[in-house]
């Protein structure tokens, strides 16, 4: 139902008496994150926090436009490919970190090598250490990046995780410092850090330094503020009153609320972010498991009634999906086997299989609870009593590279990078996110990853994503919609990919 609580109602009545506390006379930008902050590098850390943070502090080679797709030069002025695994850019003149100093050859080769450094452990070296040969400084303005292979992703790989860090940023060799830049950051992109603790968040002022001509925009407030609240009533509280003016991933039933509200503006966006289950069928967790079955797969397809969650659970621009892909992105068909809601056809797939009972189940998941339960409750329409193991993303990330979660209620943001190949660790060999350990499936995906050639590639994904859905390997589930709320003041559009680029929001 799409009424307001209590909570808005009284919010809305006190706020006639209390003055904005943020607003567009002082030029800054007070955005809620749902989520904290708990690092200023995002070397470390992969949350969509980060995501968005690096986006405003640091600049790479390559900045990807979301409209064309193209890899736009940034710290680079150019780039060429010298042959299909080696790229040659060309730096910048004049640009600097925030703390002055030059970005140099030596800078940008330190920051691919301890990218994919296996003592640097970030969380952003697995993405490229399969491709990753050398970076070589040519000369004073010149950086090569070669690859071991063709990599179709090159660009956006170097684009979204080789973060640009200042050579010797961590300390020496011999005795490194993965917490050098959590507490104060030194970067090159168009906001620098002015202060940041984990309660309060983050605050960002415009980097006067900042190179022209930049692909990034600089049209946004002076200072932007992020701050870490996980309470959707209190978003909503703060939204009312002035105190916040943009917050993203909003609840499709916040948002809706909020947007009947004069001093707010509800604002519903696609998204690259998918929901699917990811099934043991390998046998990773027990190697006689119930899901190493295709026909118990199956049923657990025919079981799940996606347009139902679709239409009660996730609103907004969300859609039905029959791959690990939407259509529009480079690569998807949804042209597979599909498996219709059926809970007869399901319980009959399960007794051939010889679980006409069911059986127990272990469903882990993190964030979308009610989501997670929905699905559970229709697998118990079929006899399979699930367990849910809902817990924070950390605990999430620790069971599954311990091989101890036999089925997860996963969801996959592309990193905003509209090619199935940024999904490749779902199905690639060794990756602990693959759990049907199918070596045809490695190989196709391999294959696909290996070749520049577009037709190549599509092919290979087309076949790929064929057999994930022969096997029901998976099952998927919807796209995500993305809620954005705004005050009125807030000039924004949402973006294409789903990444927020809080640069970009301006005033009206």
């Amino acid at each position: 139902m799409r009424l307001k609580s209590t909570l808005l109602a009284a919010t809305l009545l006190s706020s006639l008496f209390t003055p904005a506390l943020a607003d567009k006379v002082n030029d800054t930008l007070v955005v809620a994150a749902n989520k904290e902050i708990q690092t200023l590098d995002s070397l470390y850390s992969t949350a969509r926090e980060n995501v968005i943070l690096s986006y405003l502090t640091s600049d790479q080679l390559v900045v990807r436009d979301p409209e064309t797709n193209e890899y736009l030069p940034a710290l680079a002025s150019s780039y060429s490919y010298v042959d299909d695994r080696t790229v040659d850019f060309t730096l910048r003149d004049g640009v600097t970190f925030h703390d002055g100093s030059p970005v140099t050859a030596e800078d940008i080769v330190f920051s691919f090598e301890w990218t994919a450094s296996d003592q640097a452990a970030t969380k952003r070296g697995a993405f490229i250490r399969g491709w990753f040969e050398s970076a070589e400084a040519l000369d004073g303005e010149t950086v090569r990046i070669t690859a071991k292979k063709p990599y179709p992703l090159m660009l956006r790989d170097i684009a979204m995780f080789v973060q640009t860090r200042k050579a010797g940023s961590y300390g020496s060799a011999s005795e490194p410092n993965t917490n050098a830049l959590t507490q104060e950051f030194n970067g090159t992109g168009p906001y620098r850090v002015v202060s940041f603790d984990m309660g309060a968040g983050v605050t960002l002022e415009k980097y006067d330094g900042y190179y022209a001509d930049s692909p990034k925009s600089t049209d946004g407030a002076k200072t932007i503020v992020i701050r870490p609240i996980p309470e959707w009533g209190t978003v909503s509280a703060e939204m009312i009153s002035g105190g916040v003016q943009f917050s993203y991933t909003v609840p499709d039933d916040t948002a809706q609320n909020l947007g009947t509200l004069p001093m707010v503006d509800h604002i519903p966006g696609p998204t690259t972010r998918i929901g699917f289950l990811i099934l043991d069928a390998g046998g990773v967790t027990d190697p006689e498991g119930p899901m190493t079955h295709l026909k118990v797969r199956q049923a657990m397809n025919h079981a799940v009634n996606k347009q139902a969650i679709v239409d009660h659970l996730v609103g907004g621009s969300s859609l039905v999906i029959n791959s690990l892909c939407y259509d529009g992105m480079f690569g998807c068909t949804q042209d597979v086997t599909t498996y219709e809601y059926d809970v007869e056809k399901a319980k009959a797939l399960l007794a051939e299989a010889g679980y006409p009972d069911g059986f127990d189940l272990e469903l882990w998941a993190y964030r979308d609870k009610p989501v997670t339960e929905a699905v559970a409750a229709d697998l118990a329409k079929i006899g399979i009593k699930a367990k849910i193991n809902y817990v924070k993303l950390s605990a999430f990330s620790k069971a599954r590279a311990a091989e101890e979660a036999p089925s997860m209620h996963g969801t996959w943001g592309y990193y905003a990078t509209p090619d199935v190949g940024a999904i490749h660790n779902h199905f690639a060999a060794g990756s602990n996110r693959n759990l049907n350990r199918d070596p045809k499936l490695e190989a196709l995906f391999d294959a696909a990853l290996s070749t520049i050639d577009d037709e190549e590639r599509t092919d290979l994904y087309k076949q790929a994503l064929q057999m994930s859905a022969d096997m029901a390997y998976h099952v998927p589930i919807y796209r995500f919609t993305e809620n954005y709320v705004a005050g009125k003041d807030v000039d924004f559009a949402p973006p294409s990919d789903g990444l927020v680029r809080l640069n970009e929001i301006t005033w009206k």
